[in-house]
């Protein structure tokens, strides 16, 4: 099922958080320090954390209690809890289940919850889970804490400035992600979110058996540059990729990680057609699709919506 936008902000929030992010970087002496140190940024917000109990609901509801009887307030979360931050004990309460991967990118979620100043004021304790949060405030607030992890886990804009001194390719944010000490999921979207290129990623479930047709890849998100926005507008990718569509044919499937770059059409705005490459990468959990327009040709394959 695909996923709803997670990272949106107005530009005057997002230079808002921004702004704080930096600030953490700096009280922790952090700002240029590869990969970067988690550990000092938490340090420096005064922050701890803990993975060593499960979050199951009696636990949480224990938090909850603590924040009751602070006078605190507590939001809900409507699937399996991966962190929670009490603010006033400054401690992260990490679920152990969550992939090392994962870990660094949540730990700077929830610092986020703690430093924003206007957050930290309205939540004492904060649950994150897999779903959009039900309050409208509490979706925004997720919005500018992904914002801040993102922001200081890619050193602003020095991830951005290494990654498009090279040729546009999946490689690149792949490499990268070690480099920052981020996921690959989180490098290849920060790749893509801001390219100066046209350039798209579709993030797709892993392939599964399919007898009539091979496989099928269910869509899990898309993710498009400002100027892939511009140019094509919003596409209509299918729900599911296969290998009779070009770009599900592009899936590795088995042992391969990787696919080589294969050409396919999109049609834009102004109803022009144009030559793209798409390559597809999987780190065994998702399959990335990067696209990047090249120039325009005479054929269609998908029209935008």
């Amino acid at each position: 099922m695909k996923k709803p936008d997670d990272a949106t902000l107005s530009d005057a929030k997002r230079r808002l958080v921004r702004r704080h992010a930096e600030v953490a970087l700096r009280q922790a002496d952090a700002l240029g320090t590869l990969p970067t140190p988690i550990a000092d940024i938490m340090s420096a917000a005064e922050l701890e954390v803990t993975s060593e109990e499960e979050l199951t609901e009696g636990f949480l509801k224990k938090l909850r209690s603590s924040a009751r009887a602070a006078g605190e307030t507590l939001r809900r979360a409507l699937s399996k809890v991966l962190g929670a931050l009490h603010v006033s004990a400054r401690t992260i309460y990490l679920d152990p289940s969550v992939p090392k991967a994962k870990r660094p990118f949540i730990k700077l979620h929830e610092t986020g919850h703690a430093v924003l100043p206007w957050q930290r004021e309205i939540y004492r304790v904060t649950e994150d889970c897999q779903k959009t949060l039900e309050p409208e405030i509490a979706e925004q607030f997720e919005r500018e804490a992904n914002i801040f992890a993102a922001e200081v886990l890619f050193q602003l804009d020095a991830f951005s400035e290494e990654a498009f001194q090279q040729a546009p390719s999946i490689w690149v944010p792949v490499k990268l992600s070690k480099r920052y000490g981020a996921s690959i999921y989180m490098a290849i979207r920060r790749y893509v979110s801001e390219n100066p290129r046209p350039c798209a990623v579709i993030v797709t479930d892993m392939p599964q058996v399919c007898p009539q047709r091979g496989y099928v890849a269910a869509l899990h998100r898309v993710v498009v540059s400002p100027f892939f926005r511009q140019q094509f507008g919003e596409l209509n990718w299918p729900a599911k990729f296969s290998p009779d569509d070009n770009l599900g044919a592009i899936i590795p499937v088995g042992k391969r990680k990787a696919s080589r770059p294969r050409e396919i059409m999109l049609i834009d705005r102004n109803r022009a057609r144009h030559r793209c490459l798409a390559e597809a990468f999987t780190q065994g959990h998702n399959v990335f699709i990067l696209i990047h327009s090249c120039t325009a040709l005479n054929r269609t394959i998908i029209q935008a919506g």
